[in-house]
């Protein structure tokens, strides 16, 4: 490991250690870290002696196990690493020597501060009875303190010198480590700070992220955006270093999924053809149940995006008579539109809607007819709808739901962005268009800047793209001398009654005009794509 590397770690080590909330109040810090004593004698020559510690001591304790690998020998961030990376990344440099002087300093006082062996930081301690029998060897607040580290906090094997701190109480070896540590995490904190001026100073550079990544979670909470997915119990999960894609045993977690863990909640939605014939089918589940004393309301989510309201007459523990009291379609995305506007398609092309309960039919409904044009405008809507679901996954933005108006030219551009966004090549305008060249030669291609597209109240984002066609001409119309001394506009333009040819360069393969051949029509609604010229 290099010392850039070293460096970086331990910026972000030094930074968890300076979040922590013992840290912030400096103050405090500092008291635990100077070890003071109070001590009160009365008249009779009695005294009292008292220790301030902090506040919680399993706050300390996670402290000081973030202070810990500054202290370990096998961890990059041992401090003697850190001082000798710091050291060797400077040597060359103009560095103050004020700094420099700081820098030694510090060091000086991370070795006195060192836990692995017998010296006196600051305090000893050694008891006997009054007798002078069982006496102690005398025992270092360093050799205490290691011992709290690696008998009570973290390990429960202390060995060597940390022995003979066994011989005092929990107590004397948490007071020792409260102001071992506590002056440890003030040096951490001043090592940062020094390490900051020398990247202020420019004379040591780290990567950003030793300053950027995160140190600490700042929440109590996850709170994160994700799609579930459920299988049979024994399903094998999938290893994504192989693959990103479920089998088929693995389908999405939904609202409908959720409500039907509880089996009461089990409906099942039937659409027939005129002959009777089934041609579609949808696991169900009730969403609301209200009973009354007479009437009962049930609320059936079907499709995940369609809520079916029925009412019921109750005559014992029985219902009755059931009535249908009309749905409700969900679009507040474009998920749920193209999801309910489907399913309205398949309830307005079948003859009659039946709702299952435990195996038996709970009422049969015969939805009510619409005009050729009102299903025609159902399946441009789901067509639309869908190039925008399309688009979504393809670019991961989602965007507002298209739920307004729009027309024909929206929906051809649409297409041609989704099918870009795929890397085909499809056809492109057929009218001209003037473009500027800065260096005045006529350009091989045009160049479409990414942008977005209004479809309906949905902003769909569009990709860079160009456009060539083999035979496009191109005619001088001006100068344009604000974009540069040489700079030049042309008109330029597709052969008569053909179209220019578009793609996005990294998504499709075009190296010369023998691959200007269109992989993808448009296959739009009501939309002659030879003769279309929006």
């Amino acid at each position: 490991m290099d010392d850039h590397e070293k460096l970086r770690r331990f910026v972000l080590r030094a930074r968890r250690v300076q979040a922590h909330s013992i840290v912030q109040n400096w103050d405090e810090l500092l008291r635990h870290a100077q070890g003071s004593f109070d001590g009160h004698i009365d008249v009779t020559g009695r005294m009292t002696i008292t220790r301030r510690l902090p506040a919680d001591e399993e706050v300390f304790e996670s402290l000081a196990s973030r202070v810990r690998p500054l202290t370990v020998k096998s961890e990059p961030v041992y401090y003697v690493k850190v001082f000798d990376a710091i050291e060797h990344l400077i040597r060359e440099a103009d560095v103050d020597d004020v700094l420099r002087a700081r820098l030694q300093e510090l060091r000086r006082a991370w070795d006195a501060s060192e836990i692995q062996g017998t010296q006196v930081q600051a305090y000893s301690v050694q008891s006997a009875r009054i007798d002078g029998s069982d006496a102690t060897n005398k025992v270092s607040d360093t050799q205490l303190a290691a011992a709290w580290l690696y008998a009570d906090l973290v390990h429960a094997d202390a060995q060597g010198p940390k022995q003979d701190a066994l011989a005092f109480s929990l107590r004397e070896r948490y007071a020792a480590a409260v102001r071992v540590f506590s002056h440890m995490a003030a040096l951490t904190v001043a090592t940062l700070r020094i390490v900051e001026s020398l990247r202020d100073a420019q004379v040591l550079a780290l990567d950003d992220s030793a300053w950027q990544n995160d140190v600490t979670i700042g929440t109590s909470e996850l709170i994160e955006e994700a799609r579930a997915y459920v299988a049979p119990v024994g399903s094998e999960v999938p290893d994504m270093r192989d693959s990103l894609e479920l089998t088929e045993d693995w389908s999405a977690f939904t609202v409908t999924e959720l409500l039907r863990q509880d089996p009461t909640n089990h409906v099942r939605v039937v659409l027939r053809d005129g002959n009777g014939e089934i041609t579609e089918a949808h696991d169900a589940a009730v969403a609301r149940r209200r009973p009354d004393t007479s009437v009962a309301e049930w609320d059936v989510l079907v499709a995940g995006s369609v809520m079916f309201k029925f009412s019921f007459d109750i005559q014992g523990e029985r219902m009755t008579d059931a009535h249908f009291r009309g749905w409700e379609a969900f679009d507040s995305t474009n998920g749920l539109k193209l999801a309910s506007t489907r399913f309205m398609l398949q309830f307005h092309r079948s003859t009659a809607v039946a709702f299952e309960v435990g195996g038996s039919e709970l009422l049969s409904l015969g939805p009510p007819a619409i005009s050729d044009i009102e299903q025609r405008e159902l399946e441009v809507i789901a067509e639309t709808v869908k190039d925008i679901v399309r688009i979504e996954r393809l670019s991961g933005q989602t965007v507002e739901p298209c739920n307004g108006r729009f027309d024909d030219r929206d929906r051809v551009r649409l297409r041609r962005a989704r099918l870009l966004m795929e890397g085909q090549i499809v056809h492109a305008m057929r009218h001209p268009v003037t473009v500027t060249a800065p260096e005045g030669k006529p350009p091989q291609v045009v160049v479409i800047a990414a942008g977005t597209l209004d479809v309906g109240g949905a902003e769909v984002p569009t990709p860079q793209t160009v456009m060539r066609h083999p035979a496009m001409t191109a005619a001088e119309t001006g100068l344009a001398p604000e974009t540069g001394p040489a700079a030049k506009t042309y008109r330029m333009e597709p052969p008569p009654g053909e179209q220019f040819l578009a793609w996005v360069p990294g998504l499709a393969e075009v190296s010369g005009d023998e691959d200007l051949l269109v992989t993808a029509s448009w296959e739009l609604i009501g939309i002659d794509e030879e003769r279309f010229s929006g």
